[in-house]
């Protein structure tokens, strides 16, 4: 894997992977997300999101009349925007993704109907217990701080955002030397002529604050629900780690763990009739790793059994390590994950503007390797002693 690598004299960082593929992938990553947002403007990043699709008339209709599809998500520290087209139409994509991120201005309407939007979001959010479970992680183990914030923002917050705070951000993170853009598969254009496009961006990123690492505490909210939903977090401080060694581990954690139906929380919970629904969420943050296991529709009378086995899951975890058998079936499956990944052209682009924000290497052919070389390394020195966060039934 041959990954070109430009910097632009606007500091845009430019990322080329040619490959053979019938669609091409493009991602663009900002490197502003929720834990660098003011108190009062909880949530603004992921309102910029919302906006900059509104930024172009007809969105939707432009990007499938390419032949293709989009995406956005917003994280604590970055912003991802995620396309793919039929390869003869990647010209036209890049020039529509030009006039999107050109336009720092916003409408009134589309503002006032995103405004409404999100607030029905946070609604849903907050009436689904099997999403609002992974925001109690966070705010479990970090408190009322920056790292424990929603993403999504509160109610207050997005009320009260105007126009001019949405403009103000905008220019001041929406900036060539504060985005990477990776694109994968066939190029029916020449480097030069997408140099050229996004050279044509201005404008300098302001600093970002250090944001704040609170301290929480276990959460317990009663709902009107039938089953219950657990969250066990931990964090992991960063001193010395190489953050992209770090990050290999912590991506075997989560696969040893629950990624697949073999995987040893996920064999363990079933055979016992526990639970069938176990995910991760996970995070590299400034001087810390957050990590987040998440059971879902448990029993309630189950939930003490619950708490109780995994803790003693994750004590034993070294023991998996001594399945030779065991292991080296695992390590066909995470090959046939990484294969199928390799397949995936928008992916792969995804996974070079990410790591590149958070890791500054874009190395994905030595992630995969390094996925492998350390597959038999035991993660159990990444556990550490967690919180507990729950929704449960009104009754219990």
């Amino acid at each position: 894997m041959n990954i070109e690598y430009y910097v632009l004299d606007n500091g845009l960082r430019l990322l080329v992977n040619r490959i053979e593929s019938p669609t091409v992938g493009v991602a663009i990553g900002i490197g502003i997300g929720s834990i660098y947002e003011r108190e009062d403007l909880r949530g603004i990043s992921h309102f910029a999101e919302h906006l900059i699709y509104r930024a172009y008339p007809n969105i939707d209709l432009e990007i499938e009349g390419l032949g293709g599809v989009s995406d956005a998500y917003t994280e604590r520290t970055l912003t991802m925007y995620l396309f793919e087209v039929i390869p003869s139409e990647l010209r036209n994509l890049l020039r529509l993704i030009h006039k999107m991120f050109s336009n720092r201005r916003v409408d009134s309407e589309d503002f006032e109907r995103e405004r409404r939007v999100i607030l029905s979001e946070i609604k849903m959010r907050n009436d689904d217990p099997g999403t609002l479970i992974y925001d109690l992680g966070p705010r479990a183990l970090f408190g009322d701080s920056d790292y424990g914030a929603p993403i999504i923002g509160y109610e207050e917050s997005i009320s009260s955002m105007t126009i001019k705070d949405l403009e103000n951000f905008l220019e001041s993170y929406y900036t060539p030397d504060n985005m990477v853009i990776s694109i994968v598969g066939p190029l029916s254009m020449s480097i030069n002529e997408i140099i050229e496009l996004f050279s044509k961006w201005d404008g300098k990123s302001s600093s970002k604050k250090n944001p704040t690492m609170g301290k929480g505490g276990p959460i317990t909210i009663r709902k009107p629900i039938e089953s219950a939903y657990l969250s066990y977090s931990w964090q992991y401080n960063v001193t010395n780690e190489d953050p992209f060694l770090l990050s290999i581990k912590s991506s075997l954690l989560e696969f040893h763990l629950v990624n697949g139906l073999s995987s040893y929380l996920m064999s363990r919970f079933r055979n016992k009739g526990l639970t069938y629904t176990i995910d991760m969420d996970r995070d590299y943050l400034p001087g810390t790793y957050y990590y987040q296991l998440v059971i879902s529709a448990i029993n309630e009378e189950s939930i003490d059994t619950v708490k109780e086995e995994l803790i003693n899951a994750l004590l034993s975890i070294n023991d998996l390590f001594k399945d030779e058998y065991y292991l080296s079936k695992r390590l066909n499956y995470l090959k046939y994950l990484i294969s199928d990944y390799l397949r995936r052209p928008l992916q792969i682009a995804e996974s070079m503007s990410y790591m590149e924000l958070k890791l500054g290497n874009h190395d994905v052919e030595g992630f995969n390797r390094g996925l492998e070389e350390h597959f038999r390394d035991s993660p159990s020195n990444l556990i550490t002693n967690g919180v507990w966060s729950a929704i449960i039934p009104s009754q219990y």
